[in-house]
């Protein structure tokens, strides 16, 4: 009976010993894209040991002197390659059409419910995300009607593909909330608390 019991605790010590490694760990920046996004909004996306840190190119914030708003945040992973582990993109758009992001062409695109006062598309399986939306907002040159964000990322996560997508949507939607306040656009945007089902990937 002894050896038994024994035999069960040295299994389930293996088994524990699988799934946990403490050797291995994962480092998150606290905030990241203009301090809007914090662990919880990207944690699925990192991989399984590593350290990420977060880069800013341009601002969310307005006017925008030249018209066209230009501007991107990336969360960079250690490995060789650098990979990015999250890339967010803003970016002013003429057409209403997010499919002629030349991101998402080539893509099978499918909607994603944004809520009346967005489009929405994702690609493929972990393939980018684009929310759309309409925005006003002050510059000293004339400005794109739209703005356009796009989501992405390197495919480190061992998450699911629907979990990566919905990841993509959460990012997106916290996204366009804050840079329709703090660009700001000058009409009403209208964006849902949540974003709609996604499509199967």
């Amino acid at each position: 009976m002894a050896w038994a019991a024994a035999a069960v605790l040295v299994a389930g010590a293996g088994v524990t010993g699988f799934w946990w490694k403490p050797w291995q760990s994962v480092s998150l920046p606290p905030s990241a894209c203009w301090g809007e996004l914090g662990p919880p909004d990207y944690r699925v996306l990192a991989g399984a040991d590593g350290v990420a840190r977060a880069a800013e190119r341009g601002s969310i914030d307005g006017p925008v002197a030249n018209g066209v708003l230009l501007s991107s945040c990336r969360l960079v992973w250690d490995d060789k390659e650098h990979s990015n582990m999250l890339s967010v993109s803003v970016g002013s758009a003429d057409d209403t059409d997010g499919a002629d992001d030349p991101r998402l062409l080539g893509d099978m695109l499918r909607a994603v419910d944004f809520g009346p006062g967005a489009q929405g598309w994702i690609a493929q399986g972990t393939g980018p995300l684009a929310v759309q939306f309409a925005c006003s907002y002050q510059s000293g040159a004339k400005a794109s009607p739209y703005v356009r964000i796009v989501v992405s990322s390197a495919g480190l996560s061992t998450a699911s593909t629907a979990q990566v997508r919905a990841a993509y949507a959460g990012i997106a939607l916290k996204m366009a909330k804050a840079v329709a306040h703090r660009l700001p656009c000058g009409n009403t945007v209208q964006l849902p608390d949540q974003p709609g089902p996604l499509p199967a990937g």
